[in-house]
């Protein structure tokens, strides 16, 4: 029988390949019925299936080689913490801003709970200044509309 984190570790990497290959469907697999995700540095919440679909679709049309680079995760029986740096070049609007062309290396930690062999959510922490600095914008123009 497999412990709470061998499943959790194994529920963390089908969700890691899923977000490399930008397999929406594959990522919503492994989400519960309702997860809640959170981007801390706007303040922007999404909530459901239809939503995070939304988030994603979002991400992968604005960033559309988007990676992400895991450096470290930490798994427990409750989740898990990472830290990612994102890769790629915004060639979409995403979270409310035009395509800049421009290359991002945005470092973020990332906080997964998970109940039930399933994710309930995520928390993106990242530095909001160094990615208004690399788009080119100015940080206030940074939002979800």
């Amino acid at each position: 029988m497999m412990s709470m984190l061998q499943e959790n570790w194994r529920v963390w990497q089908r969700h890691l390949m899923a977000e490399n290959r930008r397999n929406i469907e594959a990522l919503l697999d492994n989400l519960c019925a309702d997860p809640i995700y959170k981007i801390m540095a706007i303040s922007a919440t999404f909530k459901g299936q239809a939503q995070v679909r939304q988030f994603y679709a979002d991400l992968f049309e604005g960033v559309p080689d988007a990676n992400f680079e895991l450096i470290n995760s930490f798994v427990g029986e409750e989740g898990v913490a990472a830290e990612s740096i994102l890769r790629g070049a915004q060639h979409g609007p995403w979270l409310g801003i035009p395509p800049t062309g421009r290359e991002l290396v945005l470092p973020m930690s990332i906080v997964v709970p998970m109940m039930h062999g399933q994710i309930l959510g995520e928390r993106l922490y990242f530095d909001l200044a160094t990615l208004a600095r690399q788009l080119g914008i100015p940080v206030e123009t940074i939002s979800i509309k």
